[in-house]
């Protein structure tokens, strides 16, 4: 199945909400075999804060 068909399940969104803001989104993302667009949506749906560039801070 395609990774922009892939289901979020709960595991995925815990493992989103420990890494986000310990890695950039785009490291998250290869974490999870997700587009970048795919986690910045999910996290903004769940009010979880990611880094989006290496340089920031979450």
């Amino acid at each position: 199945m395609p990774s922009w068909k892939k289901s979020w399940n709960e595991e995925d969104i815990r493992k989103l909400k420990s890494l986000a803001g310990t890695m950039p989104v785009t490291m998250i993302a290869k974490e999870l075999g997700r587009t970048t667009g795919t986690v910045l949506a999910k996290a903004l749906e769940q009010n979880i804060s990611v880094r989006h560039r290496a340089d920031e801070v979450a």
